[in-house]
């Protein structure tokens, strides 16, 4: 067994989110609803404070940042969507602005929602909720409401380490840290004879994406390899590790492989499954959202950094078209992959339910949190829970799944999470 696997007991029925009821009609469409709550929050004593300078910045004056986004994205994409679509660059520019002046959101959504062509179009955006009004704020917001209604409990998300411990204990599958590193000290938690005898994966203790990640292959004879071809006996493995970790702290897994339905669509990457679970009125979670994930960060020989993305149906595990993070031209979606030519569309993830209970089991755990995004991997031995994010990326989530989270199955959940927050701003 690659990971740290156990019994789990789930519901036999799971409530996937596609049989939640939409927003109701007449109310306020839920992304004005959420930058309007960020902005009072703001104002109050919940507002958010990052420990980074230029983080802060972007949180004070967002006007400026998103100035300069309206640039950047239009230099980058409005050549390919006049081309493809026939919208005037000047069109493009104007629309731009409106988001970023009127409608105070990222401009960015103009292009990764191809709000320029039916049925999307510009007013559209009120059902957009944001990275920055959520990572910001209001996920900080919800998760202080919720733990005012139960017990906190002594677990972690960011913490990778941390969130091992609390998997373990509660008899979760998860991939196991067989070692750690911090201040230049690096520390083999698993003795068991052969445990680096394998190829093993590193990452940082605290980080999002795949940000100081990278994996070293096993070649046998007590010798690994590096990403860049660079050899390493045992010891100078370790050394190598406890060096890097002077830099930040970081945990040495165990390299998971894929499920054989799956490993044509990775040539060397763990492919992760990204589910968005939230609690609803009785505190149970459900499943909202779910899409493939593959980085091209770790697939050397791909030579992009682009994060490919199809969205999973909740109901029947089937794949959708592809797309990416990054090229956001109109016609940037695949049925076939883009890297290894296997086929997307329409192939059906035999583990979904598995996947998705696995998701609900390890929200009821991690109960202080209104919204999580999991991300799990499906193993030969079946689905792991690779980690948790406490803030996860709304923006990306749209783009997959080409629908705003105001018209999502996750809108109704999402809107009573934000009246328990705003109650929180109103009464102290």
């Amino acid at each position: 067994m690659q990971h740290q696997s156990a019994q789990i007991k789930v519901a036999p029925a799971i409530n996937t989110g596609s049989k939640l009821a939409h927003e109701p009609s007449g109310e306020e469409p839920l992304g004005r609803l959420a930058r309007r709550l960020y902005a009072a929050q703001c104002r109050s004593k919940y507002r958010a404070v990052h420990s980074k300078l230029h983080k802060n910045m972007r949180m004070r004056f967002p006007l400026f940042n998103n100035l300069q986004r309206t640039w950047t994205f239009a230099r980058r994409h409005a050549g390919k969507v006049r081309r493809q679509r026939g919208v005037p660059v000047l069109h493009q520019v104007l629309q731009l602005l409106k988001l970023t002046l009127v409608y105070r959101t990222d401009p960015a959504a103009y292009y990764a929602l191809n709000l320029y062509e039916p049925p999307h179009r510009l007013d559209e955006i009120d059902h957009y909720v944001g990275r920055h009004e959520s990572k910001n704020g209001l996920y900080s917001l919800m998760r202080e409401a919720v733990s005012r209604r139960q017990p906190e409990r002594p677990h972690s998300l960011t913490n990778k380490a941390m969130f091992a411990v609390s998997c373990a204990e509660a008899g979760l599958p998860h991939i196991r840290v067989v070692a750690s590193g911090e201040d230049g000290v690096f520390t083999v938690h698993d003795q068991t004879p052969g445990t680096f005898d394998r190829d093993i994966f590193v990452k940082l203790i605290r980080g999002s994406g795949t940000f100081g990640a990278r994996f070293y292959r096993w070649l046998g004879g007590g010798h690994h390899v590096a990403q860049d071809g660079t050899t390493f006996g045992r010891e100078a493995l370790f050394h190598e590790l406890a060096e890097s970790s002077k830099w930040r702290p970081l945990i040495v897994n165990h390299y998971l492989h894929n499920h054989p339905e799956i490993a044509d669509l990775a040539t060397d990457s763990l492919l992760t499954f990204r589910v968005f679970t939230c609690l609803d009125p009785t505190g149970e979670p459900q499943v909202t959202h779910g899409f493939m994930r593959i980085m091209s960060k770790l697939e050397p020989s791909w030579e992009t950094i682009e994060e490919y993305g199809s969205k999973i149906d909740l109901e029947t595990g089937r794949m959708n078209r592809m797309c990416a993070d990054r090229d956001l031209a109109p016609g940037a979606w695949w049925d076939i992959h883009p890297k290894t030519g296997a086929r997307v569309t329409g192939r059906v993830i035999s583990g979904w339910p598995a996947i998705a209970a696995l998701a609900v089991a390890g929200h009821r755990e991690f109960s202080s949190w209104a919204v999580i995004g999991w991300d799990l991997a499906w193993t030969p031995d079946g689905p792991v829970l690779i980690e948790g994010n406490s803030d996860p990326d709304t923006h990306y989530l749209q783009r997959v799944h080409r629908q705003m989270l105001g018209r999502s199955p996750m809108a109704p959940l999402l809107r009573y999470h934000l009246a328990q927050g705003a109650a929180l701003l109103k009464n102290g």
